[in-house]
């Protein structure tokens, strides 16, 4: 390995199937981009390399890497390997914000009237 690619810590679960060997590390690796463990600019092993060590099929980590390349984690810059680039800006999680609507209860009720043109009017009515 040449010194200047970092090497990621990687556990597997080998017990979860050859299937999820792919998602494991990607996820792996994703979670030590977006941690700031792999900083921007850094570049990945190779894909033979990391198969080697891991002791997995190569398909499996160039799954893994273009999962990676899909999110916008990693670039793949032509005679260099792969690099980390800056990780996308998170996402808020709505999930949160719709139960706190729901907890909420606003409205707690909604009246609909007509006006003298039938046009709907629509009233939010709170306890």
């Amino acid at each position: 390995m040449r010194a200047s690619a970092i090497w990621p810590e990687i556990k597997l679960d080998r017990e979860a199937g050859a299937s999820t060997l792919r998602h494991q590390i990607g996820q792996q690796l994703s979670r030590a981009i977006r941690d700031g463990r792999l900083a921007y600019g850094v570049r990945l092993p190779s894909s033979r390399l990391m198969a080697r060590v891991l002791t997995v099929s190569r398909g499996t980590v160039v799954e893994a890497y273009e999962g990676l390349l899909e999110l916008g984690l990693i670039v793949a810059v032509p005679g260099s390997g792969m690099r980390v680039v800056h990780p996308s800006p998170r996402v808020p999680d709505l999930g949160n914000l719709k139960r706190a609507a729901a907890a909420a209860h606003y409205p707690a009720r909604v009246c609909v009237f007509d006006d003298l043109d039938g046009t709907p009017l629509y009233l939010n009515v709170l306890r």
